[in-house]
């Protein structure tokens, strides 16, 4: 189920007013236990319960514990399409408003499945791709 868009506007303000994401990676996750699944009310406390969390906590693991200081902070974001809506609603928010934001947009990053289906990104956020198909082809050729 996706978010409904007051809930995706409110999902991305408390990330954006986060203290905890100023000056570190963000990266948004697909994942079970997205904000609307835990208990209560979307608060700053409810967001760091999400780090425990299947993918984020998965993701968290594979950073060295070396690394503690720059250890990205994960969000799940629920499915492929929200992780996708929630990249895009960050960066139209942060732009909007500067000052008000601990977000960093070149520290911000998005991680999807790369599933049978394709998922498409809508024209109204003007990005260089199309789909999820086009970036991942984008990527491989450019390891290549």
């Amino acid at each position: 189920m996706s978010l409904k868009p007051e809930q995706l506007i409110q999902h991305c303000e408390i990330i954006i007013g986060s203290r905890r994401i100023k000056n570190k990676i963000v990266v948004l996750c697909e994942g079970e236990g997205g904000i609307w699944d835990t208990e209560g009310r979307p608060s700053p406390q409810s967001y760091s319960k999400m780090q425990q969390m299947p993918d984020a906590n998965f993701y968290k693991a594979c950073v060295p514990k070396l690394w503690s200081q720059y250890r990205p902070e994960f969000f799940n974001c629920g499915d492929r399409k929200d992780v996708l809506d929630t990249y895009f609603t960050l960066s139209k928010l942060h732009d909007e408003n500067k000052d008000n934001s601990y977000l960093s947009l070149e520290k911000l990053f998005a991680i999807v499945d790369v599933d049978l289906q394709t998922q498409n990104i809508t024209k109204e956020y003007s990005y260089s791709f199309s789909d999820t198909e086009a970036i991942f082809c984008d990527l491989l050729y450019k390891l290549r």
